[in-house]
């Protein structure tokens, strides 16, 4: 047994599958499969912000590294 494990990671789990279904292809991608620019326009850049710039400046940056024209954030980045 590992050392560097924590307690919940020691415990043997049982999968349950309720049932199996397949997903229509009309209704997405599996995550695995997206392009680079869907996850870009759709995804979460999670950014530790130093002190300093304030979030709007953060936001900004992050527009024009991506090349994006919306960015937002969600909470108080202070």
């Amino acid at each position: 047994m590992n050392k560097n494990l924590l307690p919940f990671e020691t415990v043997k789990r049982k999968i349950l599958v309720k049932k199996e279904a397949e997903t229509d292809d009309k209704l997405g991608c599996r995550p695995k499969e997206r392009k680079t620019e869907e996850i870009i326009n759709y995804g979460v850049v999670n950014i530790n912000k130093c002190q300093g710039p304030t979030s709007h400046q953060i936001s900004d940056y992050v527009q024009k590294i991506l090349g994006i024209t919306k960015s937002g954030h969600s909470g108080t980045l202070e």
